[in-house]
């Protein structure tokens, strides 16, 4: 049995195909440089959290600690009283 094929319907196909292929491929790069940077934003707040916990634990100024991890004031009397 021989087929016959559309060369017009097949061409169409694998542009559509390849099409959604690219939309795919960049689409996940976005979300994934996206991801990245949100979470290493996320990472760097925390550390800057620890950090003046530990500046905390070792009886530093307050304001001191604000200058040294950028946090706000707000911020730092709140992770002070969580860890009396």
């Amino acid at each position: 049995m021989i087929m016959k094929i559309n060369k017009s319907k097949a061409i169409n196909d694998a542009v559509i195909s390849t099409a959604r292929m690219q939309g795919f491929v960049e689409g996940f790069e976005r979300g994934f440089k996206q991801g990245f940077e949100q979470g290493f934003k996320q990472g760097i707040e925390e550390v800057k959290r620890k950090v003046a916990l530990r500046l905390i634990k070792m009886n530093f100024p307050i304001e001191k600690i604000v200058e040294a991890t950028e946090l706000d004031l707000e911020t730092i009397k709140k992770i002070e009283s969580e860890h009396k």
